[in-house]
């Protein structure tokens, strides 16, 4: 009898995981040659916007809440041209600029590859929050990387309301970046 129980635990875990790996849609950043997933289908498909400068701007949304108090968490990732010289420190605090100008912007943790967040190499990021225009405080992870003579700043931007509720699924997206090689 134990071991009936302990076969239909497995099966049930085998699809369970099965289900969960079928809800996952993979997406291509050729331009800096980076793989990550979100689940589907709660994430829009990218809307991609390339700008003046040579850069691109991929956005992703996703629904949150219920139709009464809906709100929404957004990601954002600019792929843009660098100098070949450019190291991740000079290419990160720059992109710190805009943030750094948002009302309560605050980091509340700086990560590495190393530290077990993500593995994507040459990449910084922070933990940090805001207060938008409404006064809504927000969650966001602010990840920089550089590749191939391009950097990409991607952005995971959720109402702090939702921050927990969402944190795995987070968590999840930045530990799928990876090179395509």
């Amino acid at each position: 009898m134990k071991y009936i129980g302990f076969i239909c635990i497995a099966i049930f875990s085998t699809v369970f995981s099965v289900k969960a790996q079928d809800s996952l849609r993979t997406e291509n950043l050729e331009d800096i040659h980076i793989k990550f997933e979100l689940r589907q289908p709660e994430w829009s498909k990218a809307q991609i916007k390339p700008t003046k400068s040579e850069s691109t701007i991929y956005t992703y949304t996703r629904k949150l809440g219920d139709k009464k108090k809906a709100s929404q968490a957004t990601l954002s990732i600019l792929v843009e041209h660098i100098k070949p010289s450019t190291t991740i420190s000079e290419y990160s605090l720059k992109g710190l600029q805009f943030f750094q100008k948002q009302n309560g912007f605050k980091i509340r943790k700086t990560f590495i590859d190393t530290d077990g967040k993500f593995t994507l190499p040459y990449t910084i990021c922070y933990d940090a929050e805001y207060n938008d225009a409404q006064g809504q405080k927000h969650h966001l992870y602010i990840l920089h990387t550089i590749e191939f003579n391009h950097g990409a700043q991607f952005m995971i931007d959720f109402p702090m309301e939702f921050f927990e509720s969402y944190e795995e699924e987070q968590t999840d997206i930045l530990r799928s970046l990876r090179y395509q090689r």
